[in-house]
């Protein structure tokens, strides 16, 4: 440490064990992982000459990871150490058991693991023989705490700052991941509370004062993890004011995005168009990332189109074989196109009339409304209940798991099947005349 002020290298939910999911196989390296994800950061400390490395849990993804991580732990632990940066790390719901094992098993001088068995542990930096830092932290000390952890902190104020360390769920009361309230982060004498348990990197409260942050996960996982995803560097000056910088280093970044297809006169158009947008969205993500390898992007395509039957197998085909350049030797891929067009027709028309392309008119007008009458309750309920029938097979066990669908997602395919359902009705009808 060298002047008046502390410099933090901040990051949580490594999940050392997990990769970033649904990319092709070029993209299964180590480097887009937890694992890699970690050896970044370690790279970052030591170039941005940090003073020390703070981790708020979940430094590993489930306890069948353990020799997996051991490995790129010790090795960037040791980096660190010898460039002179401590670590400080309190373990979350994921890694309660084994992060204690592991940092056992490791006995590093510059590791130091917070708070085991959920108490309050205190550590203090100090420069010329005087306290220039305190690092609070508390760690799970079992998979399920639906207590706060904070109804047990009495750490004292001390004389310099503090640095709290707290892998917790916010503001979601019944939690079984240590719920903590906002308005009781802030009732501490803590100058930079260091979140973990969200993956989204959020910087919840930064008035020089006090900072409350969530770093997120450093490497971005599943298309359920938009946005940057990096670690942050919060330097704490000699009055005790906190400033932040975000630094993105995942490799891999989700995005979803909608195309509006509806001034498209053919399929050459269209292909153009999803071209032109992740090349659009590929040149913005990579301004924003040093080390983007891949965006993947999840696309919906929308409007009123006369070409809606054929862009199922547009789409089929740029999901498997389009991948778009980029500056750096990023590009861009797609993870799925979700086909949310409308026949060019006239709705208001066809659901005046007394037959199926009415009837299934008169269906779509009210799924759109977004708030069917009783007529089609049923429908949506046994689509449902199909739907999770499905999302519970042990056929997709071993796929990484989306949310179960509810009600939104069948009135969604409903919607999306009704009007291809239309599309085709016409089209029979007119083939007759």
């Amino acid at each position: 440490m060298s002047g008046n002020a502390i410099r933090i290298l901040c990051a949580g939910d490594l999940h050392i064990g997990r990769r970033s999911s649904r990319l092709t196989d070029a993209y299964s390296g180590p480097e887009h992982s937890g694992a890699g994800a970690w050896d970044a950061i370690v790279e970052t400390a030591i170039g941005e000459r940090v003073d020390i490395v703070a981790l708020s849990g979940d430094l590993v993804d489930r306890s069948n990871r353990y020799f997996e991580a051991v490995g790129p732990l010790e090795r960037g632990l040791r980096q660190l150490s010898a460039a002179g940066i401590a670590t400080f790390a309190v373990a979350g719901n994921h890694d309660y058991d084994v992060l204690p094992q592991l940092s056992a098993a490791l006995d590093l001088d510059g590791f130091h693991l917070l708070g085991g068995g959920g108490r309050w542990e205190r550590h203090t930096l100090e420069r010329e023989g005087q306290p220039v830092l305190h690092i609070d932290g508390w760690s799970f000390p079992r998979e399920h705490v639906p207590d706060c952890a904070l109804d047990s902190y009495d750490l004292p104020a001390g004389t310099a700052p503090v640095l709290g360390l707290l892998h917790a769920d916010l503001d979601q009361p019944g939690s079984q991941y240590g719920p903590v309230t906002l308005a009781e982060l802030r009732r501490q004498p803590v100058a930079l509370w260091l979140l973990g348990h969200i993956h989204g990197q959020s910087i919840l409260v930064d008035d020089g004062a006090l900072v409350v942050m969530y770093p997120g996960t450093p490497q971005a996982m599943d298309p359920g993890e938009p946005g940057v995803h990096g670690a942050v560097i919060a330097t704490i000056d000699g009055s005790g004011r906190v400033a932040t910088r975000r630094v993105p280093l995942s490799t891999a970044c989700y995005l979803a995005h909608d195309i509006d297809v509806s001034d498209c006169a053919d399929a050459d158009a269209v292909r153009s168009k999803i071209v032109g947008a992740l090349r659009e969205a590929l040149a913005e993500e990579a301004h924003r990332y040093d080390r983007l390898a891949c965006l993947s992007c999840r696309l919906r395509l929308i409007g009123r189109t006369p070409l809606h039957r054929e862009l199922q197998a547009i789409a089929r085909l740029a999901e498997e074989d389009l991948r778009v350049p980029g500056a750096g030797g990023a590009e861009a891929v797609i993870e799925r196109i979700e086909i949310a067009t409308q026949p060019a027709l006239d709705l208001d028309a066809l659901a005046r009339r007394n037959d199926p392309p009415g009837e299934v008119a008169r269906i779509i007008q009210a799924l759109e409304a977004g708030d069917p009458d009783a007529e089609y309750a049923g429908l949506i309920t046994v689509t449902a209940r199909e739907l999770r029938t499905i999302h519970g097979s042990t056929s997709f066990a071993r796929i990484s798991p989306d949310a179960e669908p509810g009600r939104a997602d069948a009135e969604r395919l409903l919607l999306a099947e009704a009007r291809t359902l239309l599309d085709t009705l016409v089209a029979q009808k007119e083939a007759a005349r």
